[in-house]
């Protein structure tokens, strides 16, 4: 694999679940570039073509140091490697690559403080594996596997490295799921199905084994994407293209309200789209990517709840389509 020869290396048991040693840290702009540089607090992970046209790569935005944190031997050369997820101490990030070839789509894990791969068997074994996401207490794995030629949603423990059951979602039947969004545990997943047609969001209760169709958070007609939530499970965060400011746009749900409703977040939408949002651990900010409605590129923005506030950095803000953020932010 291009750029790397520690794939196969198997760090310290249990990694996935326990973060990574805050150890080595490293100034991206100063540190020489044999150090790995796991530092910064407030980060948002993102798939951007920026470097070469059409061809995804990772970054990592450090919000505080209005600067980009270094993935030392990370991006394949060669290969596009898109759909990065952030765990919560921003030690570990998920991504998919995929070779274009028959193989399809797989996930790979990269811990920061090493500046390699962490080794995953039940991953990367048939099928397309894509949508990466970790619980809020990282010691879970969500992804989606299509192997049966229909997208449905999986995880892997990461103490053991094995997939966990999922009785209720794993049936065989002629409908995909997808986009999942976990809590802190991964006992409650929102995700989109389009079970009943058009795209929706539901909420499994990994407890019970059961799916709740969330019905009053739709719109006739609206198509409902990308959800998000915050570890404690309170807050829903997704994309709609019910009526709103035009195109897709983000809306927020409280699951803990009788009955959950949607409302846009002030300040935010535009005539143009807004897509992929991705929750803070407190719902107090969030990131997503942005389309003005005369453009062909996205970028990526994130939103301070306190005041209704979008910040748009000039280094997020290049030519190229910067999409799929993931974020660790308050």
């Amino acid at each position: 694999m291009e750029r790397h020869g520690a794939r196969g290396r198997v760090l310290l048991a249990g990694v996935l679940l326990l973060g990574a040693v805050a150890a080595g840290c490293s100034d991206p702009g100063t540190s020489p570039s044999s150090l790995c540089d796991n530092d910064g607090n407030y980060l948002i992970a993102f798939a951007s073509d920026r470097a070469t046209t059409g061809q995804f790569d990772i970054y990592l935005y450090d919000v505080e140091s209005a600067g980009f944190r270094l993935l030392k031997d990370l991006n394949s050369l060669s290969l596009a490697d898109s759909s990065p997820a952030l765990s919560r101490d921003g030690q570990l990030v998920a991504f998919v690559r995929n070779p274009g070839t028959a193989g399809g789509a797989d996930i790979y894990m990269y811990e920061r403080v090493s500046c390699s791969y962490v080794d995953i068997p039940a991953l990367n074994t048939a099928g397309d594996e894509t949508e990466p996401c970790f619980t809020g207490d990282t010691r879970r794995l969500v992804f989606v596997r299509d192997t049966l030629g229909h997208r449905r949603i999986r995880m892997i423990r990461g103490d053991t490295r094995e997939l966990v059951a999922l009785p209720g979602l794993q049936e065989a039947a002629a409908y995909d799921d997808w986009s999942p969004a976990p809590d802190s545990t991964g006992d409650r997943i929102v995700f989109v199905s389009d079970r009943e047609g058009s795209p929706h969001l539901y909420i499994y209760d990994r407890t019970g084994g059961t799916v709740d169709s969330l019905v009053t958070l739709r719109e006739p007609g609206a198509r409902d994407l990308d959800p998000t939530v915050t570890p404690n499970g309170l807050y829903l965060c997704f994309a709609s293209d019910r009526s709103g400011e035009g195109g897709f746009d983000v809306f927020l749900s409280h699951l803990d309200a009788v009955p959950p409703v949607a409302e846009a977040l002030p300040g935010l939408n535009t005539p143009g789209d807004e897509r992929q949002p991705r929750l803070g651990h407190s719902a107090a900010y969030l990131a997503y990517q942005g389309r003005s409605a005369d453009s062909t590129g996205w970028n990526v923005h994130y939103y301070s709840r306190s005041g209704g506030i979008v910040v748009s950095p000039a280094a997020l803000g290049r030519a190229g389509s910067d999409v799929q953020p993931s974020v660790r932010l308050p």
